[in-house]
């Protein structure tokens, strides 16, 4: 189980000596979604056992529990009529799997009890249905985007096992990344989804904290922890070259991040390497590779896709048509903008008067009005504040940092997620779409573009000399 990546609650591992046993097997088995009950000849011989029994059926009669009963070595009908010995305890059993000796009959005995618990596993996954990656909540178009990349995840015997996913800023391939990645991961023996490379890696040991999360999730959780990145490719290198894995680097822009996260490029076979990138060209000649491009929505994706996040319907409602109609046209099918505009109804025929004045394409442009629009000062340099030093950073901590100088943020951090200008991602942190920060940076960088020293903020070390 913990091979796969499920957490796993066991009472002999989980549970320190001393401690409230009864209190903490409750506390586990409530906050579980699966029990397994392992029903081997000894089971009745245990309290405990039976008392966790007892726990789980009423934790599966009072709430949206699953318990799934495995016979080992014992018949159902025993368990059903009490014959019979019932029970051993389950750490026992992998106790007698661990110590077993190397004697042919012992080793495929010890074969066929490894082929039941991955049975065991798989259904266990299944019924889990896990999605270890959150995505938007309106992914209109993307199944049809999706289903060749989906194809090729499933081709073991592709030509090239690295595929680039490329497209202008805000067409979504992030998202298609993503929804390729929840789909698949669990075909391989281990995963690991790298998310905005270009902006972690700008960051002081960027990419040394990219390759220990990297390590950390082909090595199932294992402990280790690298300390240059010299040090770090030479141990991820070591980590893919003898498994089958899936590896995401999403908004990449740097070959040195592509040989940094990777540390080769021989893989084991059946392993699929997915990049997303502005840049079809990324890798040139370095590796072979495939690439796919992101279009930008239909003009009926647009408009659905708008009206869900303006109107929560697929199609405007009376009234605002004509207007939906323009700015839809204007959002040059482009996921981001869509949302964004999408959320601010308020200010729509501002919006879409400096809109007529903007050059098709010029996606900064576009996304610069969603910024004028903000309802005042105070927002816009919250809003700055924010993209130039609070992405990443825990929401809790950046509130109390932003009202130590004197400033308000809660209502207006509110404001701005209303706005899909700012999102709280990875239990409680503040998250920004690149081209937004870029955006506010570029803000900030054209109040003084030759003397930063004149700028009302600096976040790069070289600019603070």
């Amino acid at each position: 189980m913990v091979q796969a990546g499920l957490s796993v609650f066991r009472d002999n591992d989980e549970i320190e000596r001393g401690g409230n046993l009864k209190w903490e097997l409750d506390k586990a088995i409530k906050g579980s979604q699966i029990a397994i009950i392992v029903f081997s000849k000894h089971y009745a011989f245990s309290t405990w056992c039976l008392d966790e029994l007892v726990m789980i059926l009423d934790c599966k009669d009072t709430s949206r529990h699953t318990a799934f009963p495995v016979f080992y070595d014992v018949e159902p009908s025993e368990v059903r009529k009490q014959r019979g010995s019932l029970a051993d305890a389950f750490s026992r059993y992998e106790e007698q799997l661990i110590n077993a000796g190397s004697d042919t009959e012992t080793g495929k005995e010890l074969m066929k009890k490894s082929r039941f618990i991955q049975i065991i596993v798989r259904v266990v996954e299944e019924k889990l249905n896990r999605t270890v990656l959150s995505v938007t909540h309106y992914l209109v178009g993307k199944d049809f985007r999706v289903q060749n990349i989906h194809l090729w995840l499933q081709d073991e015997s592709a030509d090239a096992n690295i595929l680039v996913i490329y497209g202008v800023g805000g067409v979504g391939e992030s998202t298609i990344a993503q929804i390729a990645y929840n789909l698949n991961f669990h075909r391989f023996e281990s995963s690991s989804f790298v998310a905005n490379v270009k902006q972690h890696a700008e960051q002081f040991n960027g990419i040394l904290e990219l390759q220990n999360h990297v390590l950390s999730n082909i090595l199932k959780g294992e402990k280790g922890r690298l300390y240059n990145v010299h040090e770090g490719s030479i141990k991820i290198n070591q980590a893919i070259c003898s498994k089958r894995v899936l590896v995401v680097l999403d908004d990449i822009d740097k070959l040195d991040q592509f040989d940094a996260l990777l540390g080769t490029q021989v893989f084991y076979p059946g392993s699929k390497i997915i990049l997303t990138t502005r840049k079809k060209g990324l890798l040139g000649a370095h590796a072979a590779h495939e690439v796919h491009r992101v279009k930008s929505l239909s003009c009926d994706e647009s408009s659905k896709l708008f009206s869900l996040h303006a109107f929560g319907q697929d199609h405007p409602i009376d009234g605002y048509v004509e207007q939906s109609e323009r700015l839809v046209r204007r959002c040059e099918g482009l996921p981001l903008a869509l949302q964004v505009f999408g959320k601010s109804v308020d200010v729509w025929e501002d919006a879409l008067s400096k809109l007529e004045e903007v050059p098709r394409t010029d996606i900064q442009k576009v996304l610069e009005i969603s910024y004028d629009t903000l309802q005042d000062d105070y927002e816009k340099n919250l809003f700055l504040h924010i993209a130039c030093f609070f992405i990443g950073e825990e929401k809790d901590d950046t509130v109390k940092i932003l009202e130590k100088c004197g400033l308000h943020p809660t209502v207006g951090i509110d404001s701005l997620i209303d706005r899909c200008l700012l999102t709280v991602e990875n239990g409680n942190k503040l998250m920004m779409h690149q081209l937004l920060q870029e955006m506010g940076k570029e803000i900030v960088r054209k109040e003084s573009p030759k003397e930063p020293g004149r700028r009302s903020r600096l976040w790069r070390h070289k600019d603070s000399f």
